[in-house]
């Protein structure tokens, strides 16, 4: 943590407060995991004389970018489900089976790393071994709202023992470390068991944590459940209760009229993930869901379907596909979407009050982008601009928890070259002895990586 003031100067702050103030030609100063001062930067330049200065000239200060459904230590399997039917199923999960806790220690400090360099400053996570997650969010200082994905069928990595991890990694990791806040990750309606959703709703409520699962992501899964109880896999929830404001519900694709009230009703967060969905060909009726009333959210999910963990990016796609889909130009307007990845996200994640706006007091995760280039101007609408014409490619400077952890576009906290290495190496290792493990993969292999 920084013992010096930093003030990023004579730049344009966009603040998310509830004015949704932005500020031009102004300062920042950060105090060691805070925001000191927002103002005129003559006024902060007296206050921090001694202050470290940073130039923010042409360039957008906004929070850090909340991404809230992510798989990081995925990225071993880059692109390995895209525009396979139900890739899921075919390919994730026989993937999977051959994983080791190396593999997703690697695979999160490459996918992290990647994060942090498209914008986002904090993701909630959902992924086997959560141990080794923690470790490596740790080691790059990423903010993580982290879950040890739980299974009790189907799936890649199941049973009881996978549930007690999921419980202790809870107990372990609450309060541990101030970028670690540990939540119960069951994986979908279809891969656990009606008993295990129920206890972990009341372990959740009872610890005080979170609930992030997949929710009506594939028509395998609302056929199962449609066909086991006769109801939808949103009702299917309601029903035991275990809906409520601190549920995250990644897809929400496969629902009917009754459920999208459901999620309203229950404050639960249905999440959208447009690049993945796109590819798919299924997206979510975002939009729809907002206009009744939802706290949906946004996440990149993994790079098997998505192929980058750019969220800056995705939200030019967030607003593009709900016009196409809605046949509306006024679908999801660009505040509404970066509402959905600052203000919206921090709430729902219980830190509200710390994350997703420029405020003094608030933690100093923010993110800077350089608005300097040939794509950016003029810039007439800043909001339009930040979300059509930006990637992470413009993100210049990443602040989490008033560390530096990218600067002048560049990570400070790994060796991007190492990480590249060892993103072909582990991720081609992987790959090869799932094929060997798996009859039915030969073909992944001979089409795609041989």
């Amino acid at each position: 943590m920084m013992n010096t003031t930093l003030l990023i100067e004579d730049t344009t702050i966009v603040t998310m407060n509830a004015q949704r103030d932005v500020l031009a030609a102004a300062s920042i100063a950060i105090t060691g995991d805070r925001i000191a001062a927002l103002g005129p930067m003559a006024e902060l330049r007296a206050r921090y004389p001694d202050a470290e200065v940073m130039d923010g000239r042409g360039k957008v200060v906004l929070p850090g970018l909340i991404n809230c459904h992510t798989h990081i230590s995925m990225s071993l399997q880059k692109g390995v489900t895209l525009a396979v039917p139900d890739g899921l199923y075919r390919v994730m999960w026989p993937v999977e089976r051959s994983l080791i806790p190396e593999d997703v220690y690697f695979g999160a400090l490459v996918g992290g790393a990647e994060a942090l360099k498209g914008g986002t400053t904090c993701v909630v996570d959902h992924y086997f071994y959560a141990e080794q997650v923690a470790r490596a969010t740790i080691q790059l200082g990423l903010r993580g709202i982290l879950g040890h994905t739980l299974m009790s069928r189907l799936g890649p990595i199941t049973g009881d023992r996978e549930l007690e991890e999921g419980l202790d990694f809870v107990r372990r990791w609450k309060g541990r470390h101030p970028l670690v806040i540990p939540w119960l990750a069951p994986h979908a309606t279809d891969t656990v068991a009606a008993h295990w959703l129920v206890h972990l709703r009341e372990v959740a409520t009872h610890e005080g944590v979170g609930l992030h699962l997949h929710l009506a992501q594939s028509l395998q899964e609302r056929t199962y459940i449609q066909q086991q109880f006769g109801m939808g896999c949103v009702d299917y929830l309601h029903r035991m209760g275990f809906l409520g404001p601190d549920v995250l519900a990644a897809h929400c694709i496969y629902i009917d009229e009754r459920e999208m009230a459901l999620l309203v009703d229950s404050g639960a967060h249905p999440v959208y993930c447009p690049m993945g969905h796109a590819l798919s060909g299924n997206p979510m009726r975002a939009w729809e869901l907002v206009r009744r009333g939802a706290g949906v959210l946004i996440g990149t999910d993994c790079v098997c379907s998505n192929n980058v963990m750019d969220l800056v990016g995705e939200l030019r796609i967030a607003g593009a596909s709900q016009k196409q889909l809605t046949g509306d130009h006024t679908a999801l307007p660009a505040d509404k979407i970066l509402e959905m990845v600052t203000v919206d996200a921090a709430a729902a994640i219980g830190m509200g009050n710390q994350l997703g706006a420029l405020a003094p007091g608030y933690l100093a995760d923010l993110i800077m982008l350089d608005m300097r280039g040939l794509h950016a101007a003029p810039n007439y609408s800043l909001f339009d601009n930040i979300v059509y014409t930006c990637t992470g490619r413009d993100v210049e400077t990443v602040i989490v928890n008033g560390q530096i952890v990218v600067q002048a576009g560049s990570l400070v906290t790994a060796d991007e070259a190492e990480l590249v290495a060892l993103s072909e190496t582990k991720g081609r290792a992987l790959i090869q002895r799932a094929v060997e493990k798996e009859e039915d993969l030969a073909w992944l292999w001979e089409e795609r990586y041989g």
